[in-house]
């Protein structure tokens, strides 16, 4: 599909008919604004998404501005040593699986192509086993070979012998194999591609940038007061620890801490904690070669010389936990979901608190339908005042364009799957912004829109 840009758009602007693809003008809450390209945006954030953002805007020759709160890049959720790289796939072609596994391909070709420029990263593409370590996930793993639905390349069903081949290591249990999955080290990844974007010369970045508000700014300039085509040009501005700065465009691409950020906290986002353990190996799992799912996970030996040595197991996974101070029952707790998984390879491997190497606890932002959100923020009062008949019929329809809020993007809500779905977010941000044709199909789109749970809301009658 090719979306391309009408002359007589309005700079940043969001509010006419013309600007939105009419794919369907019978949902118009469906349809995506269109803005005339900017010379510059600003990013709140410092973990995978705004590194996948800066990424892609500053390839489209977009200069690029981001504010990291930290002292340093991936200090949140991109820093665990060792991250899996993998898509979620259903039995089923849902909605989910579509996302996750083009997602999933677009996540390696973006991370083979920054690798390739010379800004490597640690990472490993050993593949991924879901071991079928219980009667339920046996039955699933041969209901997935029955219906074939993915390709072998994406996943495929494993003997245990064949798993015990694969994994370098003796296995009870066949499983589900996914052999172009692996590991990448998230926080060295982020860096590069921030390297990458900063190699254009059309990225900055600022860390101890601390935003505690952003609000709209009309312009002040008499003359551009003035000038129509300007009228609807607002401009935001940040509230920082620092000071105030100013954006012409502006997306939000933080974590959980930018949950309750004023705009954003009419989201529907939450937090959930997850910490993670690192396990000095030894001589009974040094030589595992792929990353092994259970109820949790296993990575192999880290090839990081700061994490040599050491394996990741994990997670735990605490809704509305805010803390980010590691404790010995979390880690106790992810020994003991290895140890009743997978209990002859816990047995084997024998690991104790002693082989704890060190423990991270980090908060992942979700959303309700474990989808990312990524586009324009929607003006939701104007949307309940737009489409009030749909709480009546669903499928009332309605050509007016969903009512968005000016120069104000998000790309949300990645939970624990922001390696694999970033990428292609970002890719989605990008053509929202340029004008490019968009990676994927409209309904999709609209199925990661931020609005979309504002359109259910008026659904199901809870506002």
């Amino acid at each position: 599909m090719n979306n391309k840009r009408k002359s007589n758009l309005k700079p940043y602007s969001t509010t006419c008919s013309e600007q939105f693809n009419d794919f369907d003008s019978k949902y118009g809450y469906k349809l995506r604004p269109k803005i005339i390209k900017p010379k510059h945006v600003s990013i709140i954030g410092g973990g995978i998404a705004s590194s996948c953002a800066a990424y892609a805007l500053t390839k489209e020759g977009i200069k690029v501005t981001l504010y990291c709160k930290d002292n340093a890049l991936a200090e949140g959720a991109s820093s665990n040593a060792i991250g899996a790289l993998y898509p979620l796939l259903h039995q089923q072609k849902d909605d989910i699986s579509l996302f996750y596994q083009q997602a999933f391909w677009r996540a390696r070709a973006l991370y083979n192509e920054v690798s390739q420029q010379g800004f490597d990263f640690p990472h490993s593409w050993c593949g991924l086993l879901e071991i079928a370590y219980k009667e339920s996930l046996v039955k699933r793993q041969e209901k997935f070979a029955k219906l074939g639905t993915w390709p072998a390349t994406l996943i495929h069903k494993i003997s245990a012998k064949q798993a015990s081949k694969i994994a370098n290591i003796t296995l009870s249990n066949g499983g589900l194999f996914m052999p172009n999955a692996g590991w990448i080290a998230p926080q060295s990844l982020v860096k590069q591609m921030i390297n990458a974007a900063k190699a254009t010369g059309m990225l900055t970045v600022n860390t101890n940038v601390l935003v505690n508000k952003i609000e709209q700014v009309q312009p002040i300039d008499e003359q551009v007061k003035k000038d129509k085509t300007n009228k609807d040009k607002i401009h935001w501005r940040l509230s920082t620890n620092i000071g105030n700065f100013d954006a012409s465009v502006l997306v939000v691409c933080g974590g959980a801490e930018a949950i309750g950020t004023n705009f954003i906290k009419q989201l529907p986002f939450t937090s959930v904690q997850g910490q993670i353990t690192s396990m000095k190996t030894n001589t009974k799992i040094n030589a595992l070669s792929t990353v092994i799912c259970h109820k949790g996970y296993l990575t192999p030996n880290s090839s990081l010389s700061q994490h040599q040595g050491i394996h990741c197991i994990g997670a735990t996974f605490k809704k509305n936990n805010t803390s980010i101070i590691a404790t010995k029952k979390d880690d106790e707790f992810n020994l003991n979901m290895l140890s009743s998984c997978l209990p002859e390879l816990a047995k084997e491997i024998n690991w104790t608190e002693q082989d704890i190497s060190a423990s991270k606890a980090r908060i992942r932002c979700m959303t309700p339908d474990h989808m990312p959100m990524v586009g324009a923020m929607p003006d939701i009062k104007k949307h309940r005042e737009t489409y009030p008949h749909l709480a009546k019929d669903r499928n009332w329809k309605y050509s007016q364009v969903a009512p968005m809020v000016n120069n104000l993007y998000v790309m949300m809500g990645f939970g624990a799957r922001g390696l694999c779905s970033a990428p292609l977010a970002a890719d989605i941000l990008t053509a929202d912004l340029c004008g490019t044709p968009y990676p994927v199909n409209n309904e999709m789109l609209f199925n990661l829109s931020p609005n979309r749970f504002v359109i259910r809301d008026i659904i199901r009658r809870k506002v």
